[in-house]
């Protein structure tokens, strides 16, 4: 063989290898900077969040406002889209955009050392503007990840970064319950000053993950040949008939979800008077179901599709939100939280198949170069529906607290009447059994979302829900998880 020839080959593999790399260093960059993300969220928002508006005094309205917000600002994508077609530089926008939000977690800390109603609206104002700069960002981000993460390694990539991102929550859930009671315990009468430390602590996280998306390599837009109206521009993932079938699924989901899931740690803590640390070992519960599913599910994506998945994972998602309106049953007290515990888990494992594939399908279903405006259009009209579920919650929790519907069956004959209680909706159980026939409906325009696979939906489903099965055997020898994923032979069926 030619040196000429010998010299080619050995110049294109140092090139392939160079390019293997940089793309590597650049996953791992993503991961980084999710981890980061993760740690700093965990901080503000779930259990934390929910206990830091309750130690603040605020009402129902005010907690409903509070979870309503991370999905009203997400409107700020429309000039988001607009901003990034125009200057095309989406690593820039996300820097600025994040490195601005955060500071105003800064903000938020300081909302205990304000008068209560003060406290509460500094609270919700901070936060707000922290999301808008997340959703101007977040707009740039997913346009940005949709260039940069090969499409193949949707799945597995995003997979992994969940499982690394969630097994970091759980463990700062536990370092900041720890610091929480310890606060509670030596100054007891302004336990709230407690989540000053935790939103101080979350805002240099998120100012870390803020230099590492800096770092991360830029990818150039692809170039479009005529520079579209900025009205056609966000019509037109309204054209695509199949993207707005999707959209119609992810917008009723998202309602029906919300109407009960920003309320179950608010639930734990008033009515069921639950402790933070019992809520967040319920919590980290969930989170740990969620780590053994992420993997099966992530390979059951790219192996199947995304609607396929959905369709084993949201029906469990539903059906766990129906379990809840039984918390108020006085036969299942002595167990209740055993009960929760089990709700939790499925929970976790249903979540992690939901989360992965509806963010997927939206990018799997948006055209190259025109990522942006669908995905943006995805964000923006999914959290439209979504912000008006728990502000509805917070405007009729009054209403519903004051009210009750029973059911049960009474056994009359012998020596005693036995009566089985089998239903008691009742302040928050009401907008959880609302949610769950609202899933249903959901459920329903999913079977209308057109996605490539290489079978029909029935054969589909069926060999989908037996790789479930065999994977999870293989992924513990715990005979619980086997019973959390297996789920009945009429679900198979249907």
């Amino acid at each position: 063989m030619p040196d000429s020839e010998i010299d080619n080959q050995d110049a294109t593999g140092g090139e392939a290898s160079a390019d293997d790399a940089e793309e590597q260093r650049t996953l791992r960059l993503i991961l980084y900077d999710a981890i980061a993300s993760e740690a700093m969220g965990t901080l503000t928002t779930g259990v934390f969040l929910a206990g830091f508006a309750v130690a603040l005094g605020a009402d129902n309205l005010a907690i409903g406002v509070l979870a309503a917000v991370p999905f009203f600002v997400q409107l700020l994508q429309i000039p988001a889209t607009l901003l990034v077609e125009r200057l095309r530089v989406r690593r820039d926008i996300c820097v600025w955009a994040a490195g601005t939000g955060r500071a105003f977690l800064l903000a938020a800390a300081v909302a205990p050392l304000l008068p209560t109603t003060a406290g509460v609206v500094t609270l919700i104002v901070s936060l707000a503007i922290y999301q808008g700069m997340a959703a101007i960002g977040g707009c740039a981000w997913n346009s940005w990840m949709r260039d940069l993460v090969p499409a193949s390694q949707f799945g597995r990539f995003f997979g992994r970064r969940t499982m690394a991102t969630t097994a970091v929550s759980i463990v700062l859930a536990l370092v900041g319950s720890v610091l929480l009671d310890t606060w509670k315990k030596h100054v007891p009468d302004n336990a709230a000053a407690g989540y000053t430390i935790l939103f101080a602590l979350s805002a240099l996280i998120g100012f870390l993950g803020v230099y590492l998306l800096r770092i991360t390599p830029d990818r150039p837009m692809a170039p479009v040949e005529k520079v579209a109206h900025p009205i056609a521009l966000l019509l037109a993932p309204l054209r695509d008939a199949n993207f707005r079938r999707l959209l119609v699924f992810l917008s009723s989901w998202n309602f029906a979800v919300n109407l009960a899931a920003p309320f179950f740690a608010i639930y734990m803590l008033k009515t069921l008077d639950y402790s933070l640390t019992s809520i967040l070992g319920l919590t980290i519960a969930s989170q740990l179901s969620n780590i053994l599913a992420l993997g099966v599910w992530g390979t059951l994506i790219d192996r199947f599709s995304n609607k396929a998945v959905l369709g084993i994972a949201s029906p469990l998602f539903l059906v766990c939100i129906l379990a809840w309106t039984f918390t108020g049953l006085g036969w299942i007290q002595p167990a209740l939280f055993y009960f929760l515990i089990g709700v939790h888990i499925l929970m976790g494992v249903s979540t992690a198949g939901v989360g992965l594939t509806s963010g997927n399908i939206a990018m799997k279903l948006s055209p190259a170069g025109q990522a942006t405006a669908y995905l943006a259009a995805n964000s923006v009209i999914t959290a439209g529906c979504t912000a008006v579920a728990p502000i509805l919650g917070g405007l009729f929790a009054d209403y519903f607290a004051s009210h009750q519907l029973t059911l049960a069956f009474t056994w009359k004959g012998g020596g005693e009447d036995v009566t089985l209680q089998v239903l008691d909706f009742h302040s928050w159980t009401f907008f959880f059994g609302i949610a769950c026939v609202a899933g249903l409906y959901s459920l329903h325009r999913l079977s209308f979302v057109e996605e490539p696979a290489g079978t029909t939906d029935r054969l589909l489903l069926r060999h989908l829900f037996l790789e479930a099965r065999r994977s999870v055997h293989s992924l513990s020898s715990a005979a619980g998880l086997l019973r959390v994923v297996r789920l009945p032979q009429w679900l198979a069926r249907t």
